[in-house]
């Protein structure tokens, strides 16, 4: 008797680990073609595979069968271009802050927007010589294309990167990557966690 008790939890934990690995696969797909800019594309077939998982989320067979269906639409994207590991991460602008920055976990880092790429570099060294660093590195690689730099300070908070601006970055500077960021959200994150 006891072993069916056994039995029966290792399904039900069975089911629910499937369950919620569709769940969270779903999720992160759905965010990633949010912050991608195609949601409104792929909104229906996200929508029925959701009402699928809910109606079926007593079914091992219908987790399985929706994991499979988001497992093939992630392909498709990386097929495409996508990075589709970004899924469940995020990047938000959390206002200035100053050298006590280094204190709470914060790297200086500088941007380099260009009109198709960013740029980065982070380290040790103040904004300015990291700025000239980043520029010598791209003179050197002949890669030196007209770019607006962003001086800021940043540290990843579980899978969200949060970015401040450094003494050295204006507010004219932030509310420009603040319009800069839910559009390039994608290409941002993914320069950023190269470092």
């Amino acid at each position: 008797m006891k072993e069916k008790g056994n039995d029966l939890r290792k399904l039900l934990s069975g089911l629910s680990e499937g369950l919620s690995s569709a769940w969270r696969l779903l999720s992160d797909t759905t965010n990633y073609l949010s912050r991608a800019g195609l949601l409104d594309e792929y909104e229906q077939d996200l929508k029925s595979l959701r009402d699928r998982l809910y109606h079926g989320r007593n079914d091992s067979k219908t987790a399985r069968e929706v994991r499979e269906a988001v497992v093939a639409l992630r392909r498709s994207l990386r097929q495409q271009g996508h990075d589709i590991r970004l899924g469940s991460t995020d990047a938000v602008i959390e206002g200035f802050r100053n050298d006590d920055a280094l204190g709470a976990g914060f790297r200086r880092l500088v941007l380099g927007i260009a009109r198709d790429e960013i740029f980065v570099i982070a380290g040790e060294a103040n904004h300015i010589e990291l700025s000239r660093y980043l520029e010598e590195r791209l003179i050197a690689q002949r890669r030196l294309v007209p770019y607006r730099p962003h001086y800021l300070w940043y540290r990843w908070r579980d899978n969200v990167l949060v970015l401040s601006g450094a003494a050295s970055e204006s507010a004219e500077q932030l509310e420009e990557l603040k319009r800069y960021l839910p559009d390039h959200k994608e290409l941002l994150l993914r320069r950023l966690k190269k470092v």
